[in-house]
């Protein structure tokens, strides 16, 4: 009997075990692969991640699940970027490849950290129909030790199409200090630059945990830019004590950027006038978001308007605060009476020393005909062409109030008139009163004899105690003809042909002033000739004359007639100018001689004398 049950279970065991083993068919078992855990703390961090159907066995068929929905969650110390992940489906042994976008705080700890994915899918559960499963998966993340670093604060002094500073503090939150690290701030807008470029660095060569920096970049901002918050980018690489080098993910810095800096004019006060030189003032207003150091305001010169002087300081100004300006402004004679537009704008300094100008702030202001306010009356003249005289005359005050400090310009009156000095003081004027002024004035020999017009013009303060200057006051004056510096007159002025000697000559200073080291020169024409054609005279005073004495022959073919002897003299005024004079011509008689013979005929004579006479003397001494 034991031995029959035996062989029956022997033969039942070679039965079973001749029968091929059938596979199991297991349901879904989702799970998650990370490659690179490390994260570096401080900004976003992209971890790829591979999600699996693979249940325990190897061997195992797995049904594949379909519709696998992944909704990470945030751990409370990392936030997900990430949204709600979907694979249509996950058959056994192919995974799908995916990741999560992590913001890591620079001060998180080091660790390892497990991210929850609540998932959702279904499968086939053999019996016709879908099965739907949730459970809970984790990807596990990885802090290693080792320095770290947060942006602590901004504070950014840039203006809308001017320029600033960015202040940015940072710190390394990290267990360990860095060294040799290099901070990288970087822009894509094209409205923002850091200095000349889209980047800036700073070297830190230590580091500390736990320690503050504070770095301070220029930062510019275009016209297109407009007021708000710009995101620039910061990065920092570093060593760690162990001598590895590592580099934090990009770190988003606020960069604020400010209204423009804008001015506004108000209180405009102006008195100009065609051809006129006037007070121009008013209130300027910084109506913009920064103080503006060292600010000037400017008018905003035209081939028309021009101030005088260049611009008007105020100091600084702070938003919101005003000061007052003026200008003296000219305007051009060939405007027309009217209203104008002109420009204001204003040149300051930001809190980093960097020079800006504000935009051009357009005023209308009304320009007035031409009335010069004074009247010239009573003019008198001594001018003379290549001599200096007077222009004399009375300015009035034609204008119906008090001005003071008035002066008389002698205006630019050309390259053959001028001016000894071109300004006259003449103190305060009433209305209606009047005042005399005396100009010393030079006309060039080069000039022309007749009625000239000049153009005077008067400088005052007026009653608010402001410069102003009246336009051009044309003056009508008479320039005489040139008189002869000297009268030169020939003492014997007769020569016989053939004959020579003394030519003496009358000079008188017709000057009002001493003329010193004069010299005399003369120059003659053939039949005249001279030996000595020069004389000195030391000094000579106002109406003095002396008598100076040359050598002149006449040439005995002299046809008996006036002939001119031409002289010219050089000497020095009484400013010691040495001056050459104009040409004179002192008019020389020459006669032939009455029934006597020519000379020639008598040395003729002469010598047929004395050749008898010899010839008489050699015969007696023969004798």
């Amino acid at each position: 009997m034991k031995r029959t049950l035996l062989v029956v279970l022997v033969v039942g065991s070679l039965l079973v075990s001749a029968v091929p083993a059938v596979a199991l068919t297991s349901n879904p078992d989702l799970r998650t692969v990370t490659p690179e855990p490390n994260l570096a703390p401080g900004g976003i961090n992209e971890v790829s991640f591979q999600l699996l159907n693979d249940p325990d066995g190897p061997d195992d068929d797995t049904r594949t699940a379909t519709n696998v929905r992944i909704k990470p969650r945030d751990t409370g110390r990392i936030d997900v970027e990430t949204g709600e992940l979907y694979v249509s489906e996950l058959p056994d042994g192919d995974p799908a490849d995916l990741s999560l976008k992590l913001n890591v705080p620079a001060n998180l700890a080091s660790g390892t950290y497990r991210i929850p994915l609540d998932l959702t899918y279904e499968y086939d559960n053999g019996a016709g129909s879908a099965t739907e499963r949730k459970v809970t998966r984790y990807v596990e993340v990885r802090v290693e030790s080792g320095p770290r670093f947060t942006v602590v604060d901004t504070n950014s002094t840039a203006t809308v199409d001017g320029r600033g500073t960015l202040e940015l503090t940072m710190r390394n939150v990290g267990d360990t200090a860095a060294r040799d690290s290099t901070l990288t701030l970087s822009t894509s807008s094209p409205d923002v630059s850091l200095g000349a470029s889209e980047s800036s660095t700073r070297f830190v060569s230590e580091w500390e945990r736990g320690e503050n920096r504070t770095f301070t970049f220029d930062a510019a901002l275009s016209d297109a830019a407009t007021a708000g918050n710009y995101s620039l980018s910061a990065r920092v690489d570093f060593e760690k004590p162990s001598g590895t080098v590592g580099e934090t993910p990009s770190l988003s810095v606020p960069l604020e950027a400010h209204p423009e800096m804008t001015f506004a004019v108000s209180e405009l006060r102006s008195t100009l006038s065609i051809g006129g030189s006037d007070t121009l003032s008013g209130t300027i207003t910084n109506t913009g978001p920064m103080t503006a150091h060292n600010a000037v305001v400017e008018f905003n010169d035209t081939p028309t308007a021009s101030a005088v002087g260049g611009g008007y300081a105020v100091g600084s100004l702070a938003p919101g605060e005003s000061a007052e300006f003026s200008f003296r402004v000219n305007v051009a004679e060939n405007v027309d009476a009217g209203p104008k537009q002109f420009g204001i704008r204003t040149a300051f300094r930001n809190g980093n020393g960097d020079q800006l100008r504000s935009d051009v702030v357009d005023i209308r202001l009304q320009v007035g005909a031409n009335d010069p306010g004074f009247e010239i009356r009573g003019v008198e003249s001594t001018l003379r062409v290549g001599e200096e005289g007077t222009l004399e005359g009375r300015i009035v005050n034609a204008r119906d109030d008090r001005v003071r400090h008035a002066v008389v310009r002698f205006e630019d009156p050309g390259p053959t008139v001028t001016p000894i000095e071109n300004t006259v003081a003449i103190g305060d004027l009433d209305p209606g009163e009047a005042a005399n002024f005396s100009f010393d004035v030079e006309v060039t020999s080069s000039s022309d004899a007749g009625p000239r017009q000049f153009d005077l013009s008067v400088s005052y303060r007026d009653r608010d105690n402001a410069a102003r200057a009246s336009g051009a006051i044309p003056t009508r004056v008479p320039v005489g003809p040139g008189t002869a510096e000297f009268d030169v007159d020939p003492v014997d002025g007769n020569l016989s042909a053939g004959s020579g000697g003394e030519f003496r000559v009358t000079v008188t200073n017709t000057r009002e002033y001493t003329v010193s080291d004069l010299s005399a020169k003369i120059y003659t024409d053939s039949p005249l000739s001279t030996s000595d054609d020069e004389a000195f005279v030391d000094e000579l005073e106002p109406g003095e004359s002396t008598t100076i004495t040359f050598q002149l022959s006449a040439a005995g073919g002299a046809t008996e007639k006036t002939y001119p002897v031409q002289m010219d003299f050089q000497y020095d005024d009484e400013a010691g100018d040495t001056i050459i004079s104009d040409t004179y011509q002192v008019p020389v008689d020459v006669t032939t001689g009455s029934g006597g013979l020519p000379i020639t005929l008598l040395l003729l004579v002469v010598l047929l004398l004395g050749g008898a006479a010899g010839g008489v003397f050699y015969y007696r001494r023969r004798e």
